[in-house]
């Protein structure tokens, strides 16, 4: 299925307005398990967090954030959008990041991961290889279960046919040679059912619950589901009238899920969608 065109379409075939206002609700086409198909909670986030781009859920009332260009970090609260900042480095074009028993994690869109100490707050070294080229990032997460973090590409060559995903162990401080996995697009579009799909990721987090790796991308409008280790599941469209640059994505310790659209021609969001069993 073509997603955005979809999603359009549902609205403009609605024979009422009631139906066509639930139609345009939806957020997810399937719905994704465990989840309603309108977020529980929308909130518009201040200027500074315009460029909202990468989070991951911190405590019971926060989320870390960062932006695309600041060297600094969010602590934004879940129900208000209220931030406070930190400063840890330089600017730079900041993607994601993760957080671990070994401090935080960003990742810069070469690649290069900064580690962050969670006591100071600040930058302590740089970890860096040399990526193909034309590889660009936009997601990063950390694996609990196999201690590992996972940078998947979302330019991944000349022609993007395929996602890779990249694995660094925290504990070396160290990137595996070759790719942990890949996803080609022609295994996207077969399970998505349409073969105009162009998955480029721009974030990514594992459900802490179920053990699957979500990944969302703003261009192509589709949520993948997988295994840690590739193994493509399901592939749902997302609403491009309530994803409109989503950028962000992360869970909570009982599967709740945020995820934060950047505000390129309005304000950034954030969306709350909780989950039951």
């Amino acid at each position: 299925m073509r997603y955005s065109v979809l999603f359009t379409l549902m609205a403009v075939i609605a024979t009422t307005f009631e139906s066509c206002d639930r139609m345009v609700s939806l957020s997810f086409d399937p719905g994704i398990p465990g989840y309603t198909q309108s977020p529980d909670r929308t909130i518009l986030l201040k200027k500074a967090l315009r460029e909202i781009s990468g989070i991951h859920d911190l405590n019971e009332t926060e989320l870390l954030g960062i932006n695309d260009e600041d060297g600094t970090l969010f602590f934004i609260n879940k129900v208000t959008g209220r931030f406070r900042e930190q400063t840890f480095g330089k600017q730079g074009d900041y993607e994601d990041l993760a957080i671990t028993p070994y401090g935080y994690y960003i990742l810069a869109s070469n690649g290069d991961l900064h580690h962050v100490d969670r006591s100071s707050g600040k930058e302590t070294a740089v970890y860096s290889r040399s990526f193909p080229k034309f590889v660009e990032f936009e997601s990063l997460c950390y694996d609990e279960k196999h201690d590992q973090l996972l940078l998947i590409c979302k330019s991944c060559g000349p022609n993007d046919p395929y996602i890779n995903a990249w694995r660094f162990d925290p504990k070396t401080n160290s990137f595996d040679p070759n790719p942990v996995f890949s996803i080609p697009w022609t295994e996207i579009r077969k399970k998505g059912k349409d073969d105009t799909i162009e998955c480029l990721p721009s974030a990514a987090a594992i459900h802490p619950v179920t053990g699957r790796l979500f990944i969302i991308a703003s261009m192509g409008k589709v949520m993948l589901q997988s295994t840690v280790s590739g193994e493509l599941e399901a592939v749902y469209g997302i609403n491009p009238d309530i994803f409109q640059q989503p950028e962000g994505l992360c869970f909570a310790p009982d599967g709740d899920m945020y995820i934060t659209n950047e505000g390129r021609q309005s304000k950034a969001s954030l969306l709350y969608y909780p989950y039951k069993r």
